[in-house]
């Protein structure tokens, strides 16, 4: 999972730490300390669905679900980290040529080999007219004869994006006995993408999530400009910008450090201008900065609304 705030300048990213990868077994500050010229602030980790807030010394472990801030040049050094760097993708099947499948087959088929399975014959015909390079195949894309005709065993990705939960989860999960390197499932249930979540299927695709951000970015109170939810609805990831000065904001002037934040939320960046500034404890934030902050429960976004909500001093 990757999220842009300010504009593309800072990414979260969401990545699960595989067994082999060079920093599993190793404490947080070995990161920092093998990589001294790439700026990256780990924000969160959650551990068989635990939030831990990290440390130094917090011990990265296999299947961790690792969440860190940083710039889009020091993105891939971190992954590389954390877990093995896959190969790159090249094959792609998608189950389902509705608008999503049509759309994403669109958009990638001049960069990839794309194939589509559509059980509709007369849909699968007329969008077989739209796409150019795409494989369009009429069947029912939970047919394993027909997947093992495709090769999907010697498939890099596997998207399920039907408008039938069940028949995404399950066509994704045969996929991936079948040898499909990496599968996706748009789930729109969130108790079937709660099922789903420790299973065969890498990615539960949830169409909400972007859809909540939108919405929620205009509830906040305060000058939240983005949000994030994340891992299902239950965290959430914010760009708020600071106003005022320090008698009339809770946050202007002062050191992170001395910033009294609700308990399991943390500062991952700031945005100075165009200048990105990972956070450290000894930060100090001023008047117009955007600050991304990840919120492990987001039951405390109220107590980090009122943060930078400004006071009657400020005009």
């Amino acid at each position: 999972q990757v999220l842009d705030f300010a504009g593309g300048r800072v990414r979260l990213v969401a990545v699960k730490a595989y067994y082999g990868g060079p920093m599993v077994g190793h404490a947080l500050r070995a990161l920092y300390e093998h990589m001294p010229k790439v700026d990256v602030r780990v924000a969160a980790i959650y551990r068989q669905d635990r939030a831990i807030m990290p440390r130094g010394d917090t011990v990265v472990e296999a299947d961790d679900e690792v969440f860190f801030v940083a710039a889009p040049a020091h993105i891939r050094a971190v992954m590389s980290e954390l877990r093995r760097l896959d190969k790159p993708y090249r094959r792609l099947m998608f189950a389902g040529g509705g608008n999503i499948g049509t759309r994403l087959a669109r958009a990638l088929e001049r960069n990839y080999r794309v194939k589509v399975i559509e059980r509709d014959l007369n849909r699968s015909k007329r969008i077989a007219e739209q796409l150019e390079k795409t494989i369009v195949l009429h069947g029912d894309a939970a047919d394993e004869e027909l997947l093992l005709e495709e090769n999907v065993e010697n498939t890099d990705v596997f998207c399920a994006v039907t408008n039938d939960d069940e028949a995404n989860i399950l066509s994704a999960m045969l996929a991936k006995r079948m040898g499909a390197r990496k599968v996706m499932a748009l789930i729109n249930r969130p108790a079937y993408a709660d099922l789903v979540q420790s299973g065969p299927i890498d990615v539960a695709i949830s169409p909400q999530q972007a859809t909540i951000g939108s919405l929620l970015k205009h509830i906040r109170r305060g000058d939240v400009v983005m949000v994030h939810s994340l891992r299902r609805g239950a965290a959430e990831a914010i760009e708020a910008v600071a106003h005022g000065d320090q008698s009339s904001s809770k946050v202007v002037g002062r050191a992170i450090e001395s910033i009294s934040l609700p308990k399991g939320s943390s500062i991952g960046a700031i945005v100075r201008g165009d200048e990105v500034l990972i956070a450290h404890h000894d930060t100090v934030i001023e008047s117009e900065d955007h600050v991304i902050l990840f919120l492990q429960d987001k039951r405390r976004v109220n107590e980090v609304e009122r943060l930078f909500q400004v006071g009657v001093t400020f005009l």
